[in-house]
């Protein structure tokens, strides 16, 4: 009799466990920068606020500029220390521990006299809204859309002046892409007349990442997969599923500009693009020690 009540009474306490484990599941990492940027509007002035947001729709939200240029918006050198802090914390919920440690470190080659925070939209659960940081070879974009579907992801610009080996592991993965390909891939793979400029659309240039070789194609979805690995998970997921309603991964085009031969810091000058009509991810190399990035989707209308 005691060891049956024993069982049950072990049963119970797992059976509680359970339950308790299922009612309190860890926050998402999209519920973490939506905390994360809440906290940060609800410490903003009202001063603040008036440079900080916009209309969510505001045609500003879509602006991609790596030059350390005036922005519309507040200048994070205006914000207190622990709003400084906060601007981070939205950083590092929105990014992997991989992403972060680079976006962080492009962000302190700016320092806040060119770094500018902007909300699209006031922070809420239900309703859209975005929030961006924008410096020198850095625009990050966190946005909710509330009830409606998500149909964009970014424009994200990355890289850095001087570069180092921030990006090292990506280069990589592009230099032995490249020497993976067959002598008449290599050849149809060359963009021709298209802009080798970061952000640019790449219409039918290249070729398809399913008419690669086998090794070829491996190593351009780990490439694609190395510049999503920037993102924490509910972002990540998102760039996914743009690319999933169009086609998916094989379907996407991709191109470079001159031979991807040696590193940039080697003196390396080549470009490359993957993408299709609603999604980009390219590398701009724009001199030894300088690189352009972007990543941007937005789906197509109808």
């Amino acid at each position: 009799m005691k060891k049956a009540i024993a069982i049950v009474a072990s049963l119970f306490i797992i059976g509680g466990a359970v339950f308790v484990s299922r009612a309190v599941q860890p926050a998402t990492s999209d519920e973490l920068a939506r905390a994360a940027a809440l906290k940060l509007f609800q410490s903003l002035t009202e001063d603040q606020k008036k440079l900080a947001v916009k209309e969510f729709t505001d045609k500003d939200r879509y602006t991609e500029q790596f030059p350390a240029v005036k922005r519309p918006g507040l200048p994070t050198k205006s914000l207190t220390k622990e709003q400084k802090e906060m601007v981070e914390a939205v950083v590092k919920a929105i990014t992997s521990e991989y992403g972060a440690k680079r976006c962080l470190e492009v962000a302190k080659q700016t320092g806040g006299d060119a770094t500018y925070v902007n909300f699209f939209g006031e922070p809420s659960a239900d309703k859209p809204f975005a929030w961006r940081v924008a410096s020198h070879h850095l625009t990050l974009i966190y946005a909710q859309f509330g009830q409606d579907k998500v149909n964009e992801f970014g424009p994200i610009l990355l890289g850095g002046n001087p570069v180092k080996d921030l990006w090292a592991e990506e280069e990589k993965l592009a230099i032995e892409l490249y020497g993976s390909l067959s002598p008449d891939e290599s050849k149809s793979i060359q963009a021709k007349g298209i802009n080798a400029g970061s952000g640019g659309a790449i219409g039918k240039a290249g070729v398809k990442l399913g008419d690669l070789n086998e090794k070829s194609r491996g190593l351009a979805r780990k490439l694609l997969a190395k510049r999503l690995e920037v993102f924490a998970a509910d972002r990540r997921k998102t760039a996914e599923s743009l690319i999933d309603r169009d086609g998916g991964v094989d379907s996407l085009r991709i191109a470079f500009w001159n031979a991807a031969d040696k590193s940039h810091l080697e003196g390396g000058n080549y470009h490359w693009r993957i993408g299709n009509d609603t999604f980009v991810a390219d590398w701009q190399t724009a001199g030894k020690n300088h690189i352009h990035m972007t990543v941007r989707a937005r789906a197509k209308k109808g």
